[in-house]
């Protein structure tokens, strides 16, 4: 499938768009490509302000959908409302939500919770669009954002971690069976970035922006973005991701482990 994904004047779905990573991939797909975008997160008042800006700044249309990607009827709410009123071309799911600590400290509520945002709802919410975006024969595209997490265990991000290499995997193998049928999915997988979720897990307190390997959201999302539009089946931006996923790839796991485990150990 080499034929670009065409983004100016078409819908496109972004999950996780109140702020981070996601709030800058709907303004690069609005400001550098014109494409009308449809955000969802849980956050309304953040959404409104983000659609405002969007049409008043690119001359595009922005409409929104509150959700909690946590709570399953949410999920079929996003779909039946998404598809209602507009024709949708490409869907990027990027809602996520991470832990920081010591595995037996989550509480068993924050992990069910986690595991139907990275996991489940983006199962469910990719098998819909996947079927529409089929029978509708438009040569659309959708975006899985994983991590470098996803490649490497992390201890005291055990749980997130695995929800990555979730991602990763799902993503990889729908792949090759969704192209055939005229759809393209992109695993997207960063390392750090300067985002709002750094801060709620407390981890901007043990990588700074500006360290080497962090990214901005805003250059983040324009690999993000590219990577969509060319159809990447796999895209880890930035060399340092690219090496430690290579690394991934050729060193013992339990090393990897121990490494990683060093470096995210919580100060006791």
């Amino acid at each position: 499938m080499n034929r670009k994904l065409e983004l100016r004047t078409r819908w496109i779905l972004v999950t996780g768009a109140s702020s981070g990573l996601g709030e800058e991939m709907a303004r690069s797909i609005a400001r550098d490509q014109g494409g009308n975008v449809l955000v969802v997160a849980r956050r309304r008042e953040k959404l409104e302000a983000l659609c405002e800006e969007l049409r008043s700044r690119y001359g595009v249309q922005a409409a929104f959908i509150a959700a909690d990607l946590s709570r399953p009827e949410d999920v079929e709410r996003v779909f039946t409302e998404a598809t209602r009123e507009r024709e949708i071309h490409g869907v990027i799911l990027n809602a996520g939500v991470a832990y920081w600590g010591d595995a037996l400290k989550l509480e068993w509520s924050e992990f069910q919770s986690m595991l139907n945002t990275n996991v489940t709802s983006l199962v469910r919410l990719s098998t819909l669009f996947a079927r529409y975006l089929v029978e509708r024969g438009t040569r659309g595209g959708l975006m899985f954002v994983s991590s470098v997490a996803g490649f490497i265990p992390v201890p005291y991000q055990a749980a997130y971690s695995g929800t990555k290499a979730f991602v990763t995997s799902y993503g990889q193998a729908l792949t090759q069976e969704l192209r055939p049928q005229g759809v393209s999915v992109t695993v997207f997988a960063p390392g750090g970035i300067s985002t709002e979720m750094l801060d709620r897990t407390g981890l901007s307190n043990r990588f700074k922006s500006g360290d080497l390997g962090m990214m901005s959201a805003a250059d983040c999302a324009a690999h993000a973005v590219r990577a969509f539009i060319h159809r990447k089946e796999l895209y880890i931006p930035g060399l340092l991701n690219q090496t430690l996923t290579l690394a991934a790839r050729l060193l013992p796991r339990g090393f990897l482990a121990q490494r990683t485990a060093a470096m995210y150990r919580p100060e006791r």
